[in-house]
């Protein structure tokens, strides 16, 4: 049997031998998708006209980390109001990612680019300057927001919900929290991440989703519109969510869940995780994979991250951190959290159960100072422990970091 593999703009095709059982999980495939009609019918119903007379909102769209269909939006808003584009200021939603390249302008806004480059900025969580207080959180920090979400009596969020590893879902709130707030919120929020309670698909009981939420609540929810898309494994429109931005944002949670989980009955010998752009370019994004199907690993099984990780590790900061981290504890040194500590932290749980292994482009050093053990020669490995096993379980998850495998009973 024959696999392909999406890998640094090719493919890597694997021959499985046949002595392996195999099982391929892909995302789902709608046969109808939406097209223009539905996002008018659906944007006027849920009150999309009157929330657009007046003046032109600000519009807050994904950075170039998400497939978000933005461009294919905001042509269809033109089509219902003429000029909205061209008039209407936008706040790339960045959140603690870096500033957003030309290519990523491109991948955005598509040939509208040169329309709203003008009206277009970006959210710099290290620059407070840019930002206000809007008080304390739960976990006793202060909590800052991009002052252009203060500013403006009215904001369209349009934004992509995929499952999330460990916020249960993208979309929605994640917008404007990460999205817009400064870096030692982000940090605050994303060490809650060191609970294996916050995992991909769970809301209720997870301490980094229910913290968005509060952090939410900070805001006049009724200058939020939200557009909510659900995008299928072909990037084809599959759901369309309108109104507020939290009934939008959990309304599109459930057709999220239906094409991007599966159900399985038992759990693997080995996982092999195929990374897509664009979460491939960088080990930090590629982490996505890990998480989203390790609990259908068994116990001392392995799973292959496959991600072509072309633009490095993708935090200078986080590889540094792994410098100073103490691995038998499983803690930084110092025994403060850092921004980026859940991430070594999760890789090293998760690893004292299964055996990780990555295959990419990065020198094995590399790789291995971040706590993943470096894979040169999948086919090799699959050989090997083929012939070294009876009954060997394989599971191929294609887009893997979007991807869930859910075990059933967890």
């Amino acid at each position: 049997m024959k696999i392909e593999l999406a890998y640094a703009e090719s493919t890597l095709t694997l021959d499985i031998p046949p002595s392996i059982q195999v099982d391929v999980f892909s995302p789902t495939a709608v046969q109808n998708p939406l097209g223009v009609d539905a996002f008018l019918n659906g944007f006027l119903q849920a009150g999309g006209d009157r929330f657009l007379s007046g003046d032109p909102p600000l519009i807050v769209v994904n950075d170039g980390y998400r497939n978000t269909p933005t461009a294919t939006i905001l042509q269809w808003l033109d089509q219902l109001h003429p000029g909205i584009v061209d008039s209407a200021r936008y706040l790339i939603s960045t959140g603690a990612h870096t500033a957003p390249t030309e290519e990523h302008y491109d991948k955005i806004f598509r040939r509208l680019w040169e329309r709203v480059r003008d009206n277009v900025s970006y959210h710099n969580a290290g620059d407070r300057s840019s930002m206000t207080s809007v008080g304390r959180d739960s976990l006793g920090g202060e909590v800052w927001v991009n002052s252009a979400v203060l500013e403006n009596k009215k904001i369209l969020v349009i934004g992509s919900v995929e499952p999330h590893y460990f916020a249960g879902f993208t979309g929605g709130r994640k917008a404007i929290f990460p999205g817009l707030t400064d870096i030692d919120t982000v940090a605050r929020n994303h060490n809650l991440a060191n609970s294996l309670k916050a995992a991909p698909l769970k809301l209720a009981g997870n301490p980094v989703a229910e913290h968005l939420d509060s952090l939410m609540a900070k805001l006049d929810s009724d200058k939020f519109f939200g557009i909510q898309i659900v995008t299928d494994s072909r990037q084809q429109i599959a759901g369309l969510f309108f109104g507020r931005l939290s009934t939008a944002f959990r309304n599109a949670t459930s057709i999220a869940e239906k094409i991007y989980t599966r159900q399985v009955f038992k759990r693997y010998d080995v996982i092999i995780c195929e990374v897509l752009p664009p979460l491939d370019k960088n080990l930090y994004q590629a982490q996505k994979a890990l998480e989203n199907c390790q609990t259908a690993v068994r116990e001392g099984g392995t799973i292959i991250i496959v991600s072509a990780c072309e633009e490095g590790v993708g935090s200078e900061h986080f590889f540094q951190l792994a410098d100073r981290w103490d691995r038998r504890a499983n803690r930084p040194k110092d025994g403060r959290q850092h921004f980026g500590s859940h991430k070594l932290s999760r890789v090293i749980s998760i690893g004292k159960r299964v055996d990780i292994r990555l295959h990419s482009t990065l020198p094995d050093d590399i790789a291995r100072h971040v706590f993943y053990e470096p894979l040169d020669n999948l086919q090799l490995f699959l050989y090997s422990t083929g012939k070294e096993c009876e009954n060997y379980h394989l599971a191929v998850v294609h887009d893997a970091a979007n991807m869930v495998l859910k075990i059933e009973n967890d």
